[in-house]
């Protein structure tokens, strides 16, 4: 059996009268990657604060390694590592200054992976943080991450500034350090295309408090795109209907042997679901 890494029951949560979530009920296994996706302002960023202990939901519990996550012990906080969205880099260290400052705090600490993915970039250690690039800045933030040696990985839009190279150095770097630790990783991004191979579950958050959850490769698979003209379609079957320049397309999880299916990317049906707008 899979141990359960987070577990959530019944959390609903609002800002005044905007609602966030109603009675969300999600439970992330060990070893699995599973992403929360959804437009801005849907509440992706404060679950996370949630699960954190930094907001306290109107109703409900969150559960972090059977521990309820506003009173998590020193002992399972030190199993978590968490990228904020938005993070914090001391820009007046060296590379060097900022891995052996960070290693004092963490006692897993492992210095091998923080160089290794600051190997891939090709810097001096001795390259004060104030002189690279965001992209740069970011990847030894990451690097302070994995390094840790946590048992959950909480990465808040990891993606944030990084052109598509550094994307990529990261989301392969993490693929062979998911396989080798078997952490368990908590992720949300803007940038689907990244999300395909990586994510095992995902949960699509929309405005009102609406959460769809399944695997991947379900979504992937059984939600399609079709061109659509004069054909009468029973409404209850259509998830969205698009129409842009007097062309119509529909988004639907039925099956239409009757029309034109069109191939779509992960991000092209992610969009479909939540609309562009």
């Amino acid at each position: 059996m899979q141990e359960e890494i987070i577990k959530i029951e019944n959390l609903s949560h609002k800002y005044g009268n905007k609602t966030i979530y109603t009675n969300l009920n999600l439970s992330i296994k060990e070893g699995s990657v599973y992403g929360i996706l959804g437009k801005n302002g849907v509440g992706k960023s404060t679950l996370i604060n949630i699960l954190m202990g930094y907001i306290k939901p109107k109703e409900g519990t969150c559960f972090i390694l059977n521990e309820f996550s506003h009173s998590l012990s020193s002992e399972t906080k030190k199993k978590i590592a968490l990228l904020h969205e938005g993070f914090i880099a001391y820009d007046f260290m060296t590379i060097k200054q900022n891995e052996e400052f960070y290693s004092s705090f963490y006692e897993n600490w492992d210095k091998n992976i923080f160089y290794e993915l600051i190997d891939l970039m090709n810097l001096s250690y001795e390259q004060k943080v104030s002189t690279l690039s965001f992209g740069q800045k970011s990847q030894v933030v990451l690097g302070t991450l994995f390094a840790q040696n946590a048992k959950l990985l909480i990465l808040d839009d990891y993606s944030m500034g990084l052109d598509a190279g550094y994307r990529r150095l990261f989301i392969d770097y993490l693929k062979e350090y998911i396989k080798e630790k078997k952490v368990t990783v908590l992720i949300t991004s803007h940038v689907m295309e990244d999300l395909v191979d990586l994510i095992d579950d995902i949960a699509i958050v929309q405005k009102g408090g609406e959460v769809y959850q399944d695997k991947m490769s379900n979504f992937i698979d059984h939600f399609r795109c079709y061109e659509i003209e004069d054909e009468k379609i029973d409404e209850s079957q259509i998830h969205r209907i698009e129409e842009f320049k007097g062309k119509k397309k529909i988004y639907s999880f039925d099956k239409f042997e009757n029309l034109k299916e069109i191939q779509t990317s992960f991000e092209d049906k992610f969009l479909g679901f939540v609309g562009k707008y």
